[in-house]
């Protein structure tokens, strides 16, 4: 089966309007952060040179791995996944192409332990943002999303030395992840120790 972007698009359109309605605390997990991670597994599929129909594949999981956030803000992914499935059943989407989003989906739960390609493109592409120069920015974003949702405020300190450890402990999967974007990620980090650690 060939790359069919009508898919892509019914399922654009779906999530891009379900998104919309994400509450306003959720300044880290929104449209913004879903557009990111659909960009970067298009880059990535090709890096990783996946077929069009496992690109797809990535695309319409990539789209769907944060939509649970509008059900549920801890065990989204799995939400995530039940949306998927009903909306790829009511398009018809072809059955073991619909397993094999929910299965992307459920390896972005983190620690993630990806089993193929596809899954290593989308838990790449997740991660992407660790690799930006404003990755200290949107950290503190995040910070201020669990605040919001915990009703609990996260010490500053405990928030460094938490994002230090993930930062340290997290390895990209794809081939472009380890040569180029861990690079990247390993250049915020000693950005983050020296702005953030020695206070």
């Amino acid at each position: 089966m060939q790359q069919n972007n009508n898919f892509i698009e019914e399922v654009e359109k779906y999530v891009g309007k379900l998104l919309e309605k994400l509450p306003a605390e959720l300044c880290y997990h929104n449209l913004k952060h879903t557009l990111e991670v659909v960009e970067a597994s298009k880059n990535l599929a090709v890096e990783s040179g996946l077929s069009a129909e496992h690109t797809e594949i990535v695309i319409i999981a990539a789209w769907f791995h944060d939509c649970g956030h509008t059900i549920t803000y801890f065990g989204h992914e799995e939400a995530g996944m039940e949306i998927a499935k009903n909306f790829l059943n009511k398009i018809e989407y072809p059955s073991d192409h619909t397993q094999e989003v929910l299965r992307c989906i459920a390896c972005t739960k983190y620690p993630s332990q990806p089993q193929n390609e596809m899954q290593k493109v989308l838990c790449d592409a997740d991660m992407f943002h660790l690799t930006f120069d404003d990755y200290e920015y949107r950290s503190m974003k995040l910070k201020e999303e669990l605040e919001a949702v915990t009703h609990k405020e996260i010490p500053f300190q405990h928030w460094c030395d938490t994002n230090l450890e993930f930062l340290e402990d997290h390895c990209y999967f794809t081939n472009y992840g380890k040569k180029i974007l861990t690079f990247f990620k390993e250049s915020n980090l000693k950005k983050f120790l020296h702005d953030y650690c020695n206070h």
